[in-house]
């Protein structure tokens, strides 16, 4: 692995780290405002709205509430501790694995099968009324 990967994949790894002291410490200082774009520009939530109340709730262990909230905080945390772990891996095996498999083109089936599951969460964000 060259020197400059290694150092984008740490760069990586510590703002997704950065991400979870930012909320962890500063989610009060929203205050029930939203910061989702979506929601301010049409005022209906989108698929992910959400997820850093679900995300908080995790870090109380409050799991059935997070999932109540939006499943996607759950999916969203466990694809970046796995990203963590993951570039942490490349990073000490010196390989780069993990931008490739990023870069895959998926089959069809696979992001039709993505976008339901999309389109599912974001009707029961819209219905629930977040």
């Amino acid at each position: 692995m060259r020197f400059n990967y290694r150092l984008k994949y740490l760069g990586i790894i510590i703002i997704l780290i950065s991400g979870y002291f930012f909320i962890y410490n500063y989610s009060n200082s929203i205050g029930g405002n939203t910061v989702c774009i979506f929601k301010n520009v049409t005022g209906l939530p989108c698929p992910a709205c959400g997820s850093t109340r679900a995300t908080l709730l995790l870090f109380h262990g409050e799991f059935l509430e997070s999932i109540l909230i939006n499943p996607f905080g759950i999916i969203t945390n466990i694809l970046i501790l796995c990203s963590i772990i993951w570039l942490i891996i490349d990073i000490v095996k010196g390989k780069e694995t993990y931008f490739p498999f990023l870069k895959k083109d998926w089959n069809w089936k696979i992001k039709t099968i993505l976008l339901i599951i999309i389109m599912i969460n974001w009707i029961w964000n819209i219905k629930k009324g977040i």
